[in-house]
């Protein structure tokens, strides 16, 4: 009988297997106007070392990544640095000529027709590319062999989720301000947050104090180590913790995000060829988050697996209310995201006086 537990211990039950000192785990916040109440760490985030998971714990945060590849499209587009309406050719020109023009805006919604990792990408011929930390590319090696790829789809059709695309607008970001993605994200965006501990890691070499190492399973309780070797950024590629990420939180729901209100509009608006609506449900791909409704209430979200690790993050930007999950565990499954949210909506939201 959970009636009387607060909305923390019932966290911790949802969690209550990874809360050891032998596994890996999850980093877990709950935000409430922009501040939390709860945030905690369940498990480890070394097992060589027995380093426990805290607010200060880095995750690489893979695809949740892709909002601030997005602002820091919609910050020089704000500018008049960049036309989101221009073809990505104008900012890439080595990019092979496509069969119709492919837009800035179109990649950042997801509709640009750019395939994803399922491509065929040989490290040597008829040897496939393995992606994870079996292979090995240089950033330039692999922008060299995304610059060979065709279309998947025609452009502007469908949505077609698509990391390539990503990766090339944190291309097109370099290109436009003449300073590295990490670099422009750390002056116009973390650093006007105070987020002093997150960054694009165009480095995987690099030393990254309070990094959570990722692992998976092998059976019976044992974990081997699952970090990645590749160091381009774009798709994927922020280390953060929750004590800095509730910064970004805090401003987006605020909307007093890095660029400001005009911004601000521009990355939490879908684009109308994206939406799909099923009863109380109805989603469509903003600036790097599906933005939409979810049994009737408005939310912003998205998940995030690279080797390793597992995230999320959802605002519900009405009640002022957010999930952060981040894991460094391959086999944390969706489902516990999914009860976090549940849980919140049902004690902080259904429960509350009108």
């Amino acid at each position: 009988d959970l009636t009387d537990a607060s909305l923390s211990e019932k966290i911790d039950l949802i969690f209550e297997d990874y809360a050891n000192s032998t596994s890996p785990g999850c980093a877990v916040g709950v935000s409430q106007d922009g501040t939390y109440i709860h945030s905690k760490g369940y498990g480890l985030a070394n097992l060589e070392h027995g380093i426990p998971i805290t607010g200060q714990s880095v995750f690489r945060i893979a695809s949740v990544s892709k909002q601030f590849t997005a602002l820091a499209i919609a910050i020089l587009a704000d500018r008049g640095e960049l036309d989101l309406d221009a073809d990505v050719h104008t900012y890439l020109p080595d990019l092979p000529e496509f069969e119709a023009p492919v837009t800035v805006r179109q990649m950042v919604h997801h509709i640009s027709g750019m395939g994803d990792y399922d491509l065929d990408f040989e490290v040597s011929p008829g040897k496939e590319f393995r992606f994870g930390n079996q292979d090995y590319w240089t950033n330039e090696e692999f922008l060299d062999q995304v610059l060979t790829k065709p279309l998947a789809l025609p452009p502007g059709e469908q949505f077609q989720y698509s990391n390539l695309a990503y990766y090339l607008l944190g291309q097109v970001v370099e290109r436009v301000s003449g300073q590295t993605l990490r670099e422009f994200a750390a002056a116009e965006i973390f650093g006007p947050l105070d987020m002093t501990h997150t960054f694009f890691n165009d480095n995987v070499n690099g030393v990254v104090p309070n990094r959570a190492d990722a692992y998976v399973p092998t059976g019976g309780g044992t974990f081997e180590i699952l970090m990645t070797n590749l160091s381009w950024v774009g798709d994927g590629g922020v280390y953060t913790s929750l004590d800095d990420f509730v910064k970004w939180d805090q401003a987006l729901l605020s909307g007093d995000v890095p660029g400001g209100a005009a911004v601000y509009d521009l990355i939490t608006t879908p684009h109308p060829s994206t939406v799909n609506s099923d009863g109380d449900d109805a989603f469509g791909y903003g600036f790097g988050m599906f933005v939409g409704t979810q049994s009737g209430r408005a939310i912003r979200s998205h998940s995030g697996g690279w080797v390793g690790f597992r995230t999320y993050y959802a605002s519900l930007p009405e009640e002022a209310v957010s999930v952060i999950y981040f894991c460094n565990r391959a086999d944390a499954p969706g489902h516990r995201q999914d009860a976090i949210l549940e849980l919140v909506v049902a004690e902080l939201i259904e429960q509350s006086p009108e």
